[in-house]
């Protein structure tokens, strides 16, 4: 894939320190969030590792069964994610021709890797998707939509990724930069 990460080339560097360091700006988000007499928009930065750490070591036992791992690389205003997902623990029951023909080839864990860009304005973010590959094969971006949309949607609570909706924490907009993210409220 074209302008591959690092972190997809070697693994993420993953951490307690750089998780709790996560979870204690995440915090802080929800407690700003919460403020009722907000003047300023604060700007809050998350670097990669302290992401994946936090993924891997905190949010890893939340997944649904169909997510195995989920680690993330940051560009300048994109970025990328792979993920080993769980066919035969994702049971994507659908009344689209589409997503039953998915569900019916595929069994076993498989790496899916996404490229694209987040889109986030006015309290809401997106994924565009620009890019996929399937255990390194290329797949056409609507075959993978389905999967990722199937995945999301199992999550609790439940999200589809590549749709707008409301961001957490009374996020506004999310900035991606090479290695870390800038969030503000």
């Amino acid at each position: 894939m074209p302008g591959r990460a690092s972190a997809e080339a070697t693994g993420p560097a993953v951490s307690k320190k750089a998780s709790d360091s996560c979870a204690k700006k995440l915090k802080a988000l929800e407690k700003e969030a919460a403020r009722t007499n907000r003047h300023s928009r604060p700007a809050t930065r998350f670097s990669e590792d302290e992401i994946n750490s936090y993924l891997a070591l905190e949010l890893k036992a939340k997944f649904h069964p169909s997510l195995k791992s989920l680690q993330i690389a940051l560009q300048e205003n994109s970025l990328s994610g792979t993920a080993e997902i769980d066919f035969n623990n994702l049971s994507m029951n659908s009344t689209k021709a589409l997503t039953k023909l998915i569900a019916s080839l595929f069994s076993g864990v498989h790496k899916l890797t996404v490229r694209g860009k987040l889109i986030t304005g006015d309290g809401k973010g997106s994924l565009e998707l620009a890019e996929a590959r399937f255990d390194g094969n290329a797949l056409p971006n609507f075959l993978v939509s389905e999967v990722i949309t199937a995945v999301g949607k199992k999550q609790r609570p439940p999200f589809d990724p590549l749709q707008p909706s409301q961001m957490p924490y009374s996020i506004q907009k999310v900035d991606l930069h090479p290695g870390y993210l800038i969030v503000t409220q």
